[in-house]
């Protein structure tokens, strides 16, 4: 299917024609600003949900209060890496969904109870449903690969979606519409505030609103929902006194893993003369630690390629200059480049240009706008076919 904008009211009939359909794979969503996510569905029920600004916040959110071994470290950073660590699972399942499989494992050790591990997958469903739904709109795919299992619990779509919107809906209600509750609130203006809060409410506060917790995160220390602390701070947001910031995610332990000791760090390489193209592939690779680099000028790919000798490479097929074929013939007849993986990229999904580019010696064939769970799922299987040669 190819990707397209619906609104919630198409996405809601979408995931109900999947239930009925007992459809199993994945479905990739896709928002105007660039957030993605993913669900992953079986037999027409979600399995698991990721994505979005802040999956690994998220995880390490969820999982503290759900009570899982290593989540009352005192440290933050020790937290985080209990909680992450991705050592005993295997190479198909970090290439897969590391959560979901850590949770697999988690079961098996009796890490987490039955109960909690279930209250787990249903608030990451419904907490990636609501920021889908607060997207409005979204480009909406569905893939039949990379099915989880085992089945740890199948939630019920339409009752899940159900609540996200019933979220949405009280977080309008008390006037957050625009507000994002991953974004953290910072303290701007400390003396107006301090002249308005009482002296021990400020000595608290000053350790929450200090631009490094989120909304969601600040609910949690709050024991509320993060629509009744956005409602609490909304005035004073409005009157400058507060301001919204922007946080970045926690590091991927898949990413910090590829730059563990003795670990080569995989290079791909993009010949595209788009810049959207080659930044956007730049920033799905580095949050996913491989090494990356791009060239505009088709007439430099070749000489450049040669010198960094990249394991995975990416090729835009219509160039000036000289166009993804000849590039393709021309890297093919170099010894360093004979099984290197090659994936042309196009707007054009057309049989006779999947034909002409097999011709030349071209791996695999994707078609743009890129999405990022395909451009991954690309290269993770190339990359890893190149480890076991």
């Amino acid at each position: 299917m190819v990707a397209e904008y619906i609104t919630l009211d198409g996405l809601a009939t979408e995931l109900s024609e999947i239930k009925h359909q007992h459809f199993s794979g994945h479905i990739l969503l896709k928002s105007s600003l660039g957030q993605e996510w993913c669900l992953y569905i079986y037999l027409g029920r979600i399995l698991y949900a990721t994505g979005g600004s802040h999956p690994i916040r998220r995880w390490v959110r969820n999982t503290t209060i759900m009570g899982v071994d290593g989540s009352n470290a005192e440290s933050l950073q020790t937290r985080i890496e209990t909680l992450t660590d991705i050592s005993a699972l295997t190479l198909a399942e970090l290439n897969s969904c590391w959560e979901y499989y850590l949770l697999v494992n988690w079961a098996k050790q009796g890490r987490i109870t039955r109960n909690n591990l279930i209250k787990h997958i249903q608030t990451t469903i419904v907490e990636v449903l609501f920021d889908i739904v607060q997207a409005e709109e979204v480009t909406y795919q569905q893939i039949e690969q990379d099915r989880l299992s085992p089945q740890l619990t199948l939630i019920d779509i339409d009752r899940a979606l159900g609540l996200a919107v019933q979220q949405q809906q009280q977080w309008q209600q008390v006037g957050l519409t625009g507000i994002l509750p991953d974004r953290s609130i910072k303290i701007v203006a400390h003396r107006e505030f301090q002249q308005i809060v009482s002296p021990s409410a400020y000595q608290a506060l000053q350790f929450v609103l200090n631009g490094e917790h989120t909304i969601r995160e600040i609910a949690i220390k709050a024991r509320k929902s993060p629509a009744a602390i956005g409602q609490s701070f909304r005035g004073h947001l409005q009157s400058g006194m507060l301001s919204l910031i922007d946080l970045p995610d926690f590091v991927s332990p898949v990413a910090k893993s590829k730059h563990s000791l003795g670990a080569k760090i995989p290079l791909i390489f993009c010949i595209d003369d788009s810049p959207f193209v080659c930044d956007r592939l730049e920033q799905i690779f580095h949050q996913e630690g491989y090494q990356f680099i791009s060239v505009m000028d088709s007439l430099k790919a070749i000489p450049i390629a040669i010198a960094k000798k990249p394991e995975l490479i990416f090729l835009d097929l219509v160039m000036p200059n000289a166009n993804g074929y000849e590039i393709c013939s021309r890297l093919r007849k170099i010894g360093a480049f004979q099984n290197t993986p090659i994936v042309i990229l196009t707007g054009n999904d057309g049989v006779i240009d999947r034909v002409r580019a097999k011709v030349v010696g071209a791996t695999d064939f994707v078609t743009k706008p890129v999405q990022a769970e395909l451009v991954l799922e690309i290269a993770r299987k190339y990359l890893q076919m190149a480890l076991v040669k």
